[in-house]
């Protein structure tokens, strides 16, 4: 689950924003104050999907630039900003904070790597720069650690969910 801190662009008060992951792919539930929506993702983007609101399903489309969210939903745009973002993990063992590796969000086209095999790295640090429907993206390292394997190239066209780096593991560094 992540937590966002959002506000009107401009005025007003900030407000507690929930997303989290339900079971089925692409789905996730919003809670805004005591209210919740259920959302899905179009398998290929992360920028946009359909809002179900009361029965209803709303297309959605979402851009941001730096702090600053504009959301159009259903041919309203709103403009939001984001005054905080914090991520709220769960401590099963198959959370981001636990994975040994760094998978595709989405697929895409490969533009950079910034680490080789043995480098150190921390929390966030960017990892790989890939570009995906004419988006470019920086894929940001989970947690810090120890690349144990670069399993991608640039230029290489990756599908979502491939593997791109492998991290040692603890039993890994404690080896070397």
């Amino acid at each position: 689950m992540a937590g966002y801190l959002l506000k009107p662009a401009g005025a007003g008060e900030p407000t507690t924003v929930t997303v989290e992951r339900e079971a089925s792919p692409g789905a996730f539930t919003i809670r805004i104050g005591d209210r919740s929506f259920r959302v899905h993702h179009e398998a290929d983007a992360q920028d946009r999907g359909f809002l179900n609101i009361d029965g209803r399903s709303l297309p959605y489309f979402v851009y941001r630039k730096d702090d600053t969210l504009q959301i159009w939903i259903d041919g309203a745009v709103h403009v939001v900003d984001v005054v905080d973002r914090t991520a709220q993990r769960a401590t099963s063992r198959s959370t981001a904070a636990q994975r040994d590796d760094l998978p595709a969000p989405m697929p895409g086209t490969i533009l950079a790597i910034n680490v080789k095999p043995n480098d150190q790295f921390e929390s966030h640090a960017p990892l790989v720069v890939m570009e995906s429907m004419k988006m470019e993206m920086t894929l940001s390292a989970p947690h810090a650690g120890r690349v144990k394997e670069v399993k991608c190239k640039p230029g290489q066209l990756v599908d979502m969910g491939a593997v791109l780096i492998t991290f040692a593991s603890k039993n890994d560094a404690a080896a070397s």
